[in-house]
């Protein structure tokens, strides 16, 4: 029997409007009357994921900014947390600017910017995040910051992943999550090791968790998991490495997995 059931949240759990839906809400209430541990593992901070928790009615742990934040849902605050160095997080900044994209942190939840621009508004806005606009951003020293991101157009964000990976590779992490994001996290501080944080911590078997995302920065927890889950919309990498597919996020592809498999 499965015992662990983790969600990505946007484009897997949510459709692509952001919305859950009824079907996958349900089917989310019964797994967790079976004794289903249903976590969320999510790029978003808590206090951007806290919306879709809340909805769930969920408790226990959930993972934040792509695995460098373990969370206490009950007491809101981090049990586990790995911050990006100082000195690359300007490196990333000074980036960011010369090739002419949007770039910014977040401490304590809260994002900031060098300036107010729609990339940053935008996000925010359909997060309600906070926002705090500081236009030294560049010129001083950080400390507590999960990750960076970067954010431009989906085309764009799909040609400078493969450079940056390779130009960051074994110094930090560079993922893809929602269309036009580029991740840096800390490597070695995923989605696949944060989940695997949780299940040693409840005591319950590799074999016993199930994953599921879209993206690349899902791809370690979908390769750990003893059942590596894909939906239908997701990257063809992360299809290919997972052990199954289920319908898409838009036709309520997590109710199919926990329906079908987890259930059965």
């Amino acid at each position: 029997m499965y015992k662990i059931l983790a969600l990505d949240i946007d484009d897997t759990l949510l459709n692509s409007k952001r919305e859950l839906s009824e079907a996958n809400k349900q089917a989310i209430i019964k797994a967790r009357e079976a004794g289903i541990c249903v976590t969320l593992a999510t790029g978003r901070s808590f206090t951007g994921a806290k919306r879709v928790s809340d909805e769930l009615g969920l408790t226990g742990l959930m993972i934040n900014y792509g695995g460098a934040v373990i969370t206490d849902i009950e007491k809101q605050e981090a049990i586990s947390f790995s911050e990006v160095d100082s000195d690359r997080i300007i490196e990333l900044l000074e980036l960011a600017r010369e090739i002419g994209i949007h770039a910014h942190i977040y401490q304590d939840d809260t994002v900031i910017s060098e300036v107010r621009n729609e990339w940053v508004k935008g996000y925010t806005g359909i997060l309600s995040l906070p926002l705090k606009v500081d236009p030294d951003l560049r010129k001083k020293k950080w400390e507590r910051i999960p990750k960076v991101l970067f954010i431009t157009y989906p085309d764009h964000a799909e040609k400078l992943i493969p450079r940056l990976k390779k130009r960051y590779e074994g110094i930090l992490k560079v993922s893809g999550s929602t269309a036009g994001f580029i991740e840096f996290n800390n490597v070695g501080f995923d989605k696949g090791t944060a989940l695997k944080k949780i299940a040693d911590s409840m005591g319950v078997k590799q074999s016993e968790v199930v994953a599921a995302g879209d993206n690349t920065l899902d791809a370690e927890m979908i390769e750990w998991a003893g059942l590596g889950v894909a939906v239908d919309n997701a990257k063809d990498a992360i299809k290919q490495i997972a052990d199954i597919v289920v319908p898409s996020c838009d036709d309520d592809g997590i109710a199919y997995l926990i329906n079908n498999y987890l259930l059965k």
